[in-house]
């Protein structure tokens, strides 16, 4: 957002530079670039509010969740992955784990997350914790599917972001499913998860109505060990 809103700007500044100089070229690109910018920035807002969590439901109802299943997400945020997951489970529970880093994301707090729960009525289905998705405060098999949404890739290093999916893939149950989505490295996802255990590893197509465009990387972790 930060840099599409900083390209607007500076085409904006090369329009006004142009228009006093007499510097037609200038103004032409100028306007373009102000242009790409700002629409830019709005679809990227555009698809923040109702594209992931339109898309959330569509992934999540694409599982045929029983509703009974203990869910873990992964750098939760404010909670879209989170909160739907809550509303599709009547009789289980989600817990969403995120390090809450101010930077990352803006309206990224417990306190948020769980007021958008709290919207929805789910708060009884739904709890937050502050941990690191490369290290894991929980036992193994300890849930029945994990999710990440735009998370992972938020780790700059690979090998944190292989350890990511490794977490994953340790606390998930036998039978349990791994959901990961995000903008880049959905290759680097489907090998780790593949190498940690995990069968009938699939990466998606690219999906909208988010933008940038997603990908999704699933999988099932084997009932029992090979």
């Amino acid at each position: 957002m930060r840099l599409f809103l900083a390209v607007a700007a500076a085409g904006l500044a090369l329009v006004a530079y142009g228009l006093a100089a007499g510097a037609v070229e200038a103004v032409r690109i100028g306007v373009s670039a102000t242009a790409a910018g700002g629409l830019c920035a709005l679809l990227l807002v555009c698809g923040s509010r109702w594209g992931k969590a339109r898309l959330a439901r569509a992934l999540l109802r694409r599982l045929a969740l029983r509703g009974d299943e203990r869910m873990l997400d992964l750098g939760c945020g404010s909670g879209v992955m989170l909160v739907t997951a809550g509303t599709l489970l009547p009789h289980g529970h989600a817990v969403g784990v995120d390090r809450w880093l101010a930077w990352q994301q803006r309206g990224s707090d417990p306190r948020t997350c769980l007021a958008n729960a709290a919207a929805l009525g789910v708060s009884d289905r739904v709890r937050v914790a502050t941990a690191d998705m490369t290290a894991l405060p929980f036992p193994d098999a300890s849930f029945d599917l994990v999710t990440a949404s735009l998370s992972v890739q938020t780790l700059r290093d690979r090998a944190l972001r292989r350890a990511a999916v490794a977490e994953a893939v340790r606390v998930l149950r036998p039978g349990g499913r791994l959901l990961i989505l995000d903008f880049t490295h959905t290759r680097q996802y489907a090998a780790d998860a593949r190498a940690a255990g995990l069968r009938e590893v699939r990466r998606s197509r690219p999906y909208g109505p988010v933008f940038p465009p997603v990908r999704t990387v699933t999988g099932r972790k084997p009932r029992t060990e090979p």
